[in-house]
């Protein structure tokens, strides 16, 4: 029998399946906490520059005019010159304040800066003054995070068809731990970025792992729901993050309690077996069977030793049967319809992982309480996956893309030119984005699955990948705009936004169609007919739901 028609003879969705699809996505909350904790790792607090003491001046009237000099904080006015100028009597503080006079002075660049603790408390700007001409550092960290995990979805994507899920699964958090601590304790900036990459590229690769064994671990009609439930544990982690920084306040100490609770997940090395699939994908049948035992043991279904026949997918015979010759990227460039279809899904998984972790990250700069804004920026993900479930089946995949993306970016647009006073109307227009997007970064991944055919779906995946990647690294460096123009990064969101939504109602619609099995598929797709069971299932049957 078939694994997939023993499944639903064991329970696509059993006890045993239960538990451990629960287990793994609670993984996926300390993942959430290392993607998001450079909104308070790398907080930027209000800053002054440190002027120096000088004996019979009143300190606030020379600390202020010596501040004026730049409202960036980066230079004062020259103290030596200042305070010859007062001393000599040629001009008063009073006359200097009032700007009354023309006097003119020379500016040096500051060295040492007082930082507010009203918000935020120790973070890697505070302590190694990324500030001014150091400031570019912090974006750069976060861009080459984004790196890391670009190296992250492909080291341990290519490692774990290789070496099997759960061993990858563990190495992950055994890199997770060892590189949040090192990086906890990091002296300097050039110490923390090496470490801060492989940060990013074991969170990327843990969670990519963890996804895949939970889409494995269930039945076919069962398999979009799962991924969209360690998604929602996501949004957990996200939400509980803003609670950890707040409560903690220092940067190093939320990196370590972000980072120990994978100690805890070593109880897994007894409970998570390895993912039946991948051990059927590599004939190791007998192992297989014995984990199948077990969850007929532990799902109270009885089960024969005829039943345990013939498990493997014959996909490798039907890979044969569509096409004999080997399929390369370069045939996702032709002909010109499927370069245009390629195109297309490439640059909406690009723009809405930019303004996805453009959101995310940027959560400071709207105005109010940070660590509510961030709260609620996880808050709004949750109803925007249950929105997914159940939409999808029932409206189809274009028109949601298109109308979430579009709404999303108007949103992002008017958040833009909203007035810095009226906050609470700027953040509830941000978070309307949000909603938006994350439902838009939700429905690409799942129809870049099914407008890719059989023979290019991975590649095409891979690539899709890559180009989120390369929007999240882009994110960063986009928020900096704000230094130009204060609307300029929202607005750009927004636009790019509404650009991809508009271009997302070229792709096709693959609701009730067949999974394209050749590049002629794509290319002449009147030749696919319609048919329910082929595209991936979100609905639940009503007597599986009784099981829940």
């Amino acid at each position: 029998m078939h694994f997939d028609e023993l499944l639903k003879t064991l329970g696509e969705l059993g006890h045993y399946q239960r538990t451990r699809l629960f287990l793994i996505c609670l993984v996926s909350i300390v993942c959430a906490f290392h993607a998001m904790n450079m909104v308070f790792v790398g907080a930027n607090p209000k800053k002054k520059c440190q002027v120096p003491y000088v004996n019979n001046v009143t300190l606030d009237h020379w600390a202020s005019f010596l501040r004026r000099a730049d409202e960036d904080a980066c230079e004062i006015y020259n103290p030596d010159e200042v305070y010859n100028s007062v001393s000599n009597g040629s001009y008063t503080f009073q006359e200097l304040s009032s700007g009354e006079t023309n006097a003119s002075f020379s500016k040096v660049s500051c060295s040492n800066w007082e930082f507010s603790r009203e918000v935020y408390g120790d973070t890697i700007v505070t302590q190694f003054y990324l500030v001014c001409d150091s400031a570019w550092l912090r974006s750069t960290s976060k861009t080459l995070y984004f790196f890391g995990r670009l190296l992250g979805a492909v080291v341990f994507g290519q490692l774990s068809d290789i070496f099997g899920r759960r061993p990858m699964f563990f190495a992950g958090l055994l890199m997770l731990l060892i590189v949040g601590c090192v990086a906890a304790a990091s002296p300097s900036m050039f110490v923390f970025i090496p470490f801060y990459i492989l940060q990013g590229a074991a969170q990327t690769g843990l969670f990519l792992v963890a996804y895949t064994m939970c889409t494995e671990l269930v039945g076919p009609s069962y398999r979009v729901l799962a991924g969209f439930l360690i998604q929602g544990f996501y949004s957990i982690g996200y939400m509980a993050l803003s609670g950890v920084a707040y409560l903690i306040y220092d940067w190093r100490y939320i990196e370590v309690a972000i980072t120990l609770p994978v100690v805890l997940f070593a109880a897994y090395l007894c409970i998570l077996p390895e993912s039946i699939r991948w051990l059927l994908s590599k004939g190791r049948e007998e192992e297989a069977k014995e984990i199948i035992k077990k969850v007929a043991e532990t799902n109270k279904v009885p089960i024969t030793e005829d039943m345990l026949e013939d498990l493997r997918s014959p996909s490798e015979k039907q890979k044969e049967a569509v096409d004999d010759r080997k399929y390369t990227f370069v045939d996702l460039f032709r002909p010109f319809r499927m370069l245009i279809l390629s195109l297309n899904v490439w640059f909406n998984w690009l723009v809405n992982a930019m303004v996805y972790y453009g959101l995310a990250l940027g959560t400071d700069n709207l105005g109010g309480d940070p660590y509510i804004n961030f709260m609620i920026a996880g808050a709004v993900e949750i109803p925007a996956y249950i929105m997914c479930v159940l939409c999808l089946n029932r409206v189809g995949r274009k028109k949601p893309l298109t109308i979430t993306m579009i709404f999303g970016g108007v949103s992002c647009i008017a958040s833009a030119f909203v007035p810095s006073d009226l906050v609470a109307l700027k953040v509830t227009l941000a978070m309307l984005g949000k909603f938006g997007i994350t439902a838009s970064y939700a429905i690409i991944y799942l129809m870049a699955a099914e407008v890719f055919p059989t023979v290019v779906r991975n590649i095409g995946m891979g690539i899709s990948s890559m180009s989120a990647r390369i929007g999240g690294m882009l994110a960063p460096q986009i928020l900096d705009l704000g230094a130009v123009w204060g609307p300029l990064p929202l607005l750009l969101f927004g636009v790019l936004s509404a650009v991809a939504g508009s271009l997302a109602l070229l792709l096709p619609e693959t609701n009730g169609r067949p999974l394209p099995q050749t590049i002629e598929d794509v290319t002449h797709p009147e030749k696919l007919k319609h048919r329910d069971d082929m595209t991936l299932d979100i609905r639940l049957n009503e007597k599986e739901k009784q099981n829940i």
